[in-house]
């Protein structure tokens, strides 16, 4: 008997019985459905979280005023510290090496109103390449420039939210906008980030010139805090300790005292989420695993199904004298066919089911194709060994035990 005829035979039975058909395919594609699907959602999870350490900065140390803790001997809290002002902010810029771009910050919440509709929001004063350190797009208009920070323009630029609850879905460049009574001009609004990992909504915010802050709306002489670049992720700790130096010297703090300002890092938080994403992927992965497990012990529960139905026929052909060969090929060719239709039909689904989990979920669509072929791959393999078991049987089977099945 021809490998030929047989694999005619095969593909006869597989037509015969078309409902077992497609429930062994319908395994298979389930199987490596769910592992592509869980794999990418995972991938599109992590894509996220990276997008938003890059929204927060990688190199970035933040300097922040700190709270009193004793004035006179006495111990005070909730007091800001004002000592954190413009001589501060040059003296870091002049004697810390390592610092790429940096930026003071004042901030507070405002009253802003544009038309008949008024709502209170976080108004930054910020300098230009604050944008810049948060690798921050523009949806339109254009950034406030140096110039606009020298003469204290009137300028702002929006939050993507405060945009869109100001002016619907009106274009504002050009706009006037009060702010606390002063009026601005709309020059831009930011692109939309949602919200961070620090679970600021800064789409929520507005930002104007730094000096505009201070002189026209806060009347403030000292920062809240300055933002600074630094040039290499190995210099963070250095430049850390640089700029605590400094500033304790400039403080005229004693050793016994402890700091009025605070110098913090992202980089814990980075990597508090990179490990979850991690465990995340890793638990996802397994989860994929398992169901090309399941999927295939369905094909195999199918299949030992198949052989148990078709004994009187295993029995007939071994009398008319098919070898054991035979019977082990017919079978396991049929399975193995069905398994790698339903593994391919799997691949397809994967990708359509991981487009609609990731728009359910808000996430970045992602079809990582390495791993959907590594998917694959083991489907075909589980399948095609769990296929094989009972395919053995049938071909060990005596043909006059067969015979007299009922």
């Amino acid at each position: 008997m021809t490998w030929r005829h047989l694999m005619r035979g095969g593909l006869r039975q597989i037509w015969r019985y078309r409902l077992r058909s497609m429930l062994v395919i319908c395994c298979a594609a389930l199987g490596v459905a769910g592992a592509v699907t869980s794999v990418n959602y995972a991938s599109g999870g992590r894509q996220q979280v990276l997008g938003r350490i890059q929204q927060l900065g990688t190199r970035l140390l933040v300097i922040n005023a700190g709270q009193s803790r004793s004035v006179g001997g006495r111990a005070r809290t909730g007091t800001i510290v004002t000592t954190l002002t413009e001589a501060d902010y040059l003296a870091l810029r002049r004697d810390v090496d390592g610092i790429a771009r940096s930026s003071a910050m004042v901030s507070s919440g405002l009253r802003l109103k544009a038309g008949y509709l008024s709502k209170v929001a976080p108004v930054l004063g910020v300098e230009p390449d604050f944008f810049s350190i948060k690798s921050w797009a523009l949806a339109s208009g254009e950034y406030f420039q140096a110039e606009d920070v020298r003469r204290s323009a009137r300028v702002v630029l929006l939050g993507w939210q405060v945009a869109r609850d100001l002016y619907g879905d009106r274009d504002p460049l050009g706009e006037r906008l009060f702010i606390n009574r002063v009026p601005f001009e709309v020059a831009g609004v930011l692109a939309e980030r949602g919200q961070g990992l620090d679970v600021i909504n800064e789409d929520q915010q507005v930002y104007v010139p730094l000096t505009t802050a201070m002189r026209r709306l806060l009347n403030l002489d000292h920062y809240r805090s300055i933002l600074l670049d630094v040039k290499e992720s190995h210099d963070m700790a250095r430049v850390a300790a640089d700029v605590t130096a400094l500033l304790r010297v400039r403080h005229r703090i004693s050793p016994f005292r402890p700091d009025d300002f605070s110098v913090g890092s992202q980089q814990e938080l980075i990597e508090t989420q990179l490990a979850a994403a991690s465990r995340l992927g890793f638990l996802v992965r397994w989860i994929g695993f398992s169901g090309l497990v399941v999927s295939g012990l369905g094909v195999l529960a199918i299949a030992w199904i198949a052989v148990r139905d078709r004994t009187r026929e295993i029995g007939t052909r071994r009398a008319l004298g098919a070898r054991r060969r035979d019977v082990f090929f017919q079978f396991a060719f049929e399975a193995s066919t069905l398994a790698m239709i339903g593994a391919g039909s799997g691949l397809g689904a994967g990708w359509l089911a991981s487009r609609l989990a990731a728009n359910q979920a808000e996430l970045p669509f992602v079809f990582d194709l390495d791993n959907a072929l590594l998917a694959l791959g083991m489907a075909v393999v589980l399948n095609f060994v769990f296929a094989s078991w009972p395919a053995i049987r049938a071909a060990r089977m005596d043909p006059i035990v067969a015979l007299r099945h009922e």
